[in-house]
């Protein structure tokens, strides 16, 4: 069986692992992430946000980027794309046909803030981006909600899949390019070894968009921040 120090190529999942959701990464998050770069390890964090947030989140943090599920790749330092992946206007259109299609039981503070078009991705919150955080954290904590939405209204698609994501939002992106796919398509494109990678992330369960790496590599479910930073520190210290 591996240890955490076997691993040498680490990937994370940003809101729910390295962050609360759409916040701001703590200083502590990022000393030890630093100490984890420091051992030799590499860093790379994967999100279904686009590179705004991602960056604006993730402060700057020096490491890989795998933006809208992967479809955007790119580095900091360094800001040329080693990818980005554009739906069609036809993949939008069918996507927002779905939305229109689940039906609301609940209250939102505002209609605008419910979809964001991140140009790889549609990504559509219940009950908004910029709703308080607390209350997001409550409105679906066990995902139950959203599994059982797309289970009653099913996305039948032949272009494009939906997966649930962060505390209230449903990430839709074209067919196959799942966080999995593009994890593998980092990895052979850096010539690793899969047994040298790990996958850190909140929402491994069946439809959750961290789904897909099961297989791909091992991966790592945590509950948060602080399992992620305890699992970080066996890395480091064993």
């Amino acid at each position: 069986m591996k240890t955490p120090a076997s691993y040498r190529h680490v990937f994370f999942d940003l809101d729910g692992t390295l962050t609360r959701s759409r916040t701001k990464i703590t200083s502590a998050m990022k000393e030890t992430l630093a100490t984890l770069r420091g051992s030799g390890r590499d860093i790379v964090i994967v999100s279904g946000a686009q590179k705004s947030r991602l960056d604006e989140q993730a402060d700057q943090f020096p490491a890989v980027y795998l933006a809208q599920n992967g479809n955007h790749a790119y580095m900091i330092p360094g800001e040329a794309d080693l990818w980005r992946d554009e739906l069609t206007e036809k993949e939008k259109s069918e996507i927002m046909v779905h939305i229109a299609s689940i039906p609301r039981t609940w209250a939102v503070k505002d209609e605008k803030d419910l979809i964001e078009d991140r140009g790889c991705q549609i990504s559509y919150s219940m009950l908004g981006f910029h709703e308080d955080i607390g209350i997001k954290e409550k409105f679906d904590s066990d995902f139950s909600r959203r599994i059982a939405l797309l289970r009653e209204h099913p996305l039948v698609s032949d272009t494009v899949e939906v997966k649930i994501a962060g505390t209230t939002t449903l990430d839709y992106f074209r067919k196959g390019m799942t966080k999995g796919h593009n994890v593998a398509r980092y990895i052979e494109k850096n010539g690793w070894k899969r047994e040298d990678c790990i996958y850190v992330g909140d929402a491994l369960f069946p439809g959750g968009n961290d789904e897909a790496v099961v297989g791909v590599i091992d991966t790592k479910q945590v509950g948060g921040p602080r399992e992620t930073t305890d699992f970080i520190r066996n890395i480091v210290l064993e």
